[in-house]
C-alpha cells in the first residue's frame, strides 16, 4: 500500500503489494506431512535394503560393506527425521484444529462474522478488524465487535512485534484467507511498501491476516443462556488453554515469515521446524535422570494452566527439594487434600472460573516456595521456614462463609473471616501438634456407627488437646494477616500483625526473619497471575478479578498497570527475581506481562496517541478540564487535517464523549480519562500545538495560596509541553478590567507566558457559551504564548 500525506494531512493511499503473501497454510502443511512420512518409510525399506545383509555378511566374513554401512546410517536418520517431522506437522494441525473446534462448539457463527473497519486514511471500509488511526487501541472509542477479545489480540500483536519492523494486524473471516478451500490458509502475511510521499522515503509494512477464532471473546456471560449448562466453566476454561497453544504456534510461524519476508525462505522456514535435533532434545531430556525435577519445570512453563493434581504434585516435590521432611510432606498432603475438598464444595475447586479458587491457593504457595532464598539480607531459611511459610499460602485465601458473604458485597475472600474459620476450627493448631493419624481422623466426618467415616469432610477443634497455640500457629497467623490488601490501608490487618509479631517477640523468636517471611508470601500472591501466566491467561484472570471486586474492567489495564508500582519497584522482589535460585521462565513472563498491561497505561496510551497523531495530522491540540465533549467534537469537525485530544476528570462524561467521538469521519478526536496534574507531567515535551481550557469566572482557581500555585504549576508544564509557535487558549467570562482577568496574566506571567497581539485562529466554535458562564458577560478568547 502507497501512502502519501496531503496538503490537509490526510493521507493519500495507492495500493501496490511489494511480493506475494505468505502463508500458514494447513494444504502445505499435509503436503509436509506426507512428504516425511513417505521420506520414514523410504527410509525404513532402505534401512532394511542396504543394513539386513551386513548381519550375516560381518558372521560370515568379518568384513563390512562401507557404502552398504553409510546407507544403512543415513537411511536410519532419515527415517527418524521422517517420523519426527511428522509428528510436528501433525501437531501444528492440531493446534489449530482443537482450538477452532473447541471454540465453533461455544459459538457456532465465530470464523463467519461479517465485520469492516472504517479507514480514516483512505475514508473507506476494509474488511475485517484492524485498528486504524492514532486513538489507543485500549481506549473506548477504538470498538471492536463483541466476538472479539482485546486481550487476545492484544497478546498477538505483542508476539509478533519485534525490532524496528512496522506489523498491522489484521482479524477477517475464515472465508477470507480462505481456511475451507484451496490451501486452507490459517494465517497471511504480506510485505507491503508505504510510500511516505513528499518526503521521499519509504518504509515497509507487514499486514498479518488472521481468524476471527484466534481472538475469540470468552467472557461467560456470552454462552450464559446457550446449552452448554453446568459444563460452561469447563468448556471456557479447555477454549483459552486451546487458543493460547494455536495463538502462540500461529505467531511462531508468522514471526519467521515477518523476520525472512522472501517467498524462497518458505522452504527454508519448514525445514527449520522439522529439523530433529530441535525436537530430539525436547523428547529426550524427559527420560534423562531426574524426572520429579522435570516436572517441577513443565509446572513452571503452565503454572497457570496445569491440573490441581499435577500442580500439588509438584508443590510437594519442591517442598521436599526445599528440605522439609518427608513425615511433614504427609502432614502437608493431609492439609491440601481437605482444602480441595473444601474449595470443590464451595464451586472454587477445578476448573473455577473465579480468580480466588483452589488453584490460586495452590499458585500462591508454589511461587512463595520459588521466591524464598536459602539466604537473604543476612537472615538464613530453613525447612521450618518453608513449612510455615507454604502452610500460609494453602491457608491465606480460605474463606468459608465467602459465598454467602458475596451476595451482600464484593465477591472474594476475606482475610478477617479466613482468621475467623482458623480461629474457630483450630486447624493450625491441630497441622503444628497432632501426629498423622490424629490429623487424619481430625478431617473425618462420623455420620453413625454402622457407615464408615467420610474423609477430607469436616474439622473436630475439639480433638486438638491444648488449650494454647504453638508458635508456629502464630508465625502463619502473622503471615495471613499481611497478605490483606492492600495492606498498607488496612489498620486492623496491621495492628494484629504487630500483635503477633510482639507475641513472637517476647517468645524469643527472630521476628525478621518473619516479617521477611509475611513480605516474600504477600509479594508472592500479588506477582503469581502475572509470573504463572502468558498474557491472554492473565487478562482472563484479571478480568474475572475485577467481576469480583465489582470494578469496571475497561479499567483493568490501567488500573493493573498502577497496582504493578505497589510492588515492582519494591527493592524485595526485585533483588528475589535477579537471583539466580529463582526461575528463570517467572522472569521472562514478568517482562511480557509488564509490558502487556504497561502499554494500557493512560499516559502510555495518551503519549503514543499524540506520538501518531503528529504523524497523519498537521497539528495536536489537547483541551484540559473537558467536559461533556461537544465542544471538543465540533471543533475536530470544523478543523478535519488537526487532531484533538481531551482530558477529563468525570468518568460517565468521558465515556460519553468517547461514543460521540466514534461517529467522526476522519475519527480525529480522542478523550481520557484521568487527573491533568498527573497525565499532563507524562507527556513527551514539544509535543503539542495548541492547549485549549474553559474557564468560567466563578471557578477560577484563584481563591486561595494553594490554587494559584497549582494553577502556576500547570502553566509551567505546559510552557514545556507546546511545540514552538504553540499557545495556550483560553475560553472565558472573565472581563479584561476584572481582578480575575488581572490575576490570570500575572500568574500567566510568573509562568513565562505573555497575551499574544494577536490571535490567529479561532478554535472554539463561534457563538459558545458553556452553561457555567454568566449570561450578562461577553465571551472572549484569551491567547498565552511563551515569552
Amino acid at each position: 500500500m502507497k501512502f502519501g500525506p496531503s496538503i490537509g494531512g490526510r493521507e493519500n493511499c495507492d495500493c501496490c503489494a511489494c511480493g506475494s503473501g505468505l502463508f500458514f497454510s494447513i494444504h502445505y502443511h499435509n503436503l509436509a506431512r506426507y512428504l516425511f512420512v513417505t521420506l520414514a518409510f523410504a527410509g525404513l525399506l532402505s534401512t532394511g535394503w542396504f543394513g539386513i545383509p551386513l548381519v550375516p555378511q560381518y558372521l560370515v566374513s568379518n568384513e563390512v560393506n562401507i557404502i552398504a554401512g553409510i546407507f544403512t546410517l543415513f537411511s536410519a536418520l532419515g527415517t527418524i527425521w521422517g517420523v519426527m517431522a511428522y509428528r510436528e506437522f501433525t501437531k501444528s494441525i492440531q493446534l489449530v484444529m482443537d482450538a477452532r473446534d473447541a471454540a465453533r462448539r461455544l459459538d457456532h457463527m465465530i470464523g463467519e462474522y461479517e465485520y469492516k473497519s472504517y479507514n480514516p486514511i483512505t475514508k473507506d471500509y476494509e474488511a475485517g478488524f484492524v485498528p486504524a488511526g492514532p486513538i489507543d487501541f485500549w481506549d473506548k472509542e477504538m470498538q471492536v465487535p463483541a466476538w472479539m477479545d482485546k486481550g487476545k489480540y492484544w497478546h498477538i500483536l505483542l508476539s509478533l512485534q519485534g525490532g524496528s519492523r512496522e506489523v498491522r494486524l489484521t482479524v477477517v473471516k475464515d472465508r477470507d484467507l480462505p481456511f475451507n478451500t484451496g490451501t486452507r490458509n490459517v494465517a497471511i502475511t504480506a510485505r507491503q511498501r508505504v510510500d511516505g510521499g513528499e518526503a521521499k522515503t519509504s518504509r515497509y509494512v507487514y499486514v498479518v491476516k488472521i481468524p476471527q477464532w484466534l481472538v475469540m471473546n470468552t467472557d461467560r456471560n456470552r454462552f450464559a443462556d446457550g446449552a452448554a449448562g453446568d459444563q460452561l466453566a469447563e468448556l471456557v476454561a479447555d477454549l483459552n488453554r486451546k487458543i493460547v497453544a494455536a495463538s502462540d504456534e500461529v505467531a511462531e510461524w508468522e514471526r519467521q515469515r515477518i523476520k525472512y519476508p522472501w517467498s524462497g525462505m518458505t522452504l527454508g522456514i519448514y525445514l527449520n521446524k522439522s529439523l530433529p535435533l530441535r525436537i530430539v532434545y525436547r523428547q529426550v531430556i524427559r527420560n534423562f535422570p531426574g524426572a520429579k525435577r522435570r516436572g517441577i519445570e513443565e509446572t513452571n512453563a503452565n503454572l497457570a494452566n496445569v491440573k490441581d493434581d499435577e500442580l500439588v504434585a509438584s508443590l510437594l516435590e519442591l517442598a521436599s527439594e526445599k528440605g522439609i521432611p518427608q513425615s511433614r510432606i504427609e502432614m502437608l498432603r493431609l492439609l491440601v487434600r481437605f482444602l480441595k475438598n473444601a474449595y470443590t464444595k464451595l464451586g472454587l475447586g477445578e476448573g473455577a472460573s473465579e480468580y480466588h479458587n483452589f488453584h490460586h491457593s495452590l499458585e500462591v504457595s508454589y511461587m512463595t516456595l520459588h521466591m524464598i532464598p536459602k539466604e537473604f539480607q543476612e537472615i538464613q531459611f530453613g525447612p521450618k521456614d518453608y513449612e510455615i511459610a507454604l502452610v500460609a499460602g494453602l491457608l491465606h485465601d480460605y474463606d468459608p462463609s465467602q459465598p454467602l458473604a458475596s451476595h451482600e458485597g464484593p465477591k472474594g475472600p476475606s482475610v478477617v473471616r479466613t482468621m475467623q474459620e482458623i480461629s474457630k476450627t483450630r486447624i493450625l493448631d491441630a497441622y503444628f501438634t497432632m501426629g498423622w493419624e490424629e490429623f487424619a481422623s481430625y478431617f473425618r466426618q462420623f455420620k453413625s456407627p454402622l457407615s464408615p467415616p467420610e474423609e477430607f469432610a469436616t474439622t473436630h477443634p475439639e480433638f486438638v488437646k491444648m488449650n494454647w497455640s504453638p508458635l508456629e500457629s502464630i508465625m502463619v497467623e502473622m503471615l495471613i494477616w499481611r497478605t490483606d490488601f492492600p495492606f498498607f490501608r488496612q489498620k486492623l490487618a496491621q495492628e494484629m500483625f504487630a500483635r503477633l509479631q510482639e507475641q513472637l517477640a517476647s517468645r524469643g523468636e527472630d521476628t525478621d526473619r518473619i516479617k521477611l517471611l509475611a513480605e516474600i508470601l504477600w509479594l508472592a500472591d500479588l506477582a503469581v497471575t502475572y509470573m504463572g501466566s502468558d498474557p491472554v491467561r492473565a487478562w482472563d484472570r484479571v478480568t474475572n478479578l475485577y467481576d469480583e471486586l465489582n470494578l469496571p474492567k475497561l479499567e483493568a489495564v490501567p488500573r493493573t498497570d498502577a497496582f504493578f508500582s505497589d510492588f515492582a519497584e519494591n527493592e524485595t522482589f526485585k533483588q528475589i527475581i535477579g537471583m539466580k535460585h529463582f526461575p528463570y521462565i517467572f522472569r521472562q513472563r514478568w517482562s511480557l506481562i509488564y509490558q502487556f498491561f504497561h502499554e494500557g497505561n493512560p499516559s502510555t496510551q495518551l503519549n503514543r496517541t499524540i506520538a501518531t497523531a503528529r504523524k497523519m495530522y498537521l497539528k495536536v491540540n489537547l483541551e484540559i478540564g473537558m467536559r461533556r465533549g461537544e465542544m471538543l467534537q465540533n471543533m475536530a469537525t470544523n478543523n478535519w487535517a488537526e487532531y484533538f485530544i481531551g482530558i477529563g476528570k468525570d468518568q460517565s462524561e468521558v465515556f460519553k464523549a468517547k461514543s460521540r467521538f466514534t461517529e467522526l469521519e476522519p475519527q480525529n478526536a480522542s478523550a481520557f480519562w484521568g487527573d491533568t496534574e498527573k497525565l499532563l507531567p507524562a507527556i513527551a515535551d514539544r509535543s503539542i500545538d495548541n492547549f485549549l481550557m474553559v474557564l468560567p469566572e466563578h471557578s477560577a482557581p484563584f481563591t486561595t495560596m494553594e490554587s494559584k500555585s497549582s494553577f502556576r504549576s500547570m502553566l509551567a508544564v505546559i510552557s514545556k509541553k507546546l511545540t514552538s509557535g504553540g499557545a495556550f487558549r483560553i475560553l472565558t467570562d472573565m472581563e479584561k478590567d476584572s481582578a480575575g482577568f488581572r490575576e490570570l496574566v500575572l500568574l500567566a506571567n510568573q509562568a513565562g507566558f505573555q497575551l499574544a497581539t494577536h490571535n490567529d485562529k479561532a478554535y472554539f466554535p463561534e457563538g459558545w457559551r458553556d452553561p457555567e458562564f454568566r449570561h450578562d458577560r461577553k465571551v472572549q478568547v484569551v491567547v498565552l504564548a511563551p515569552k
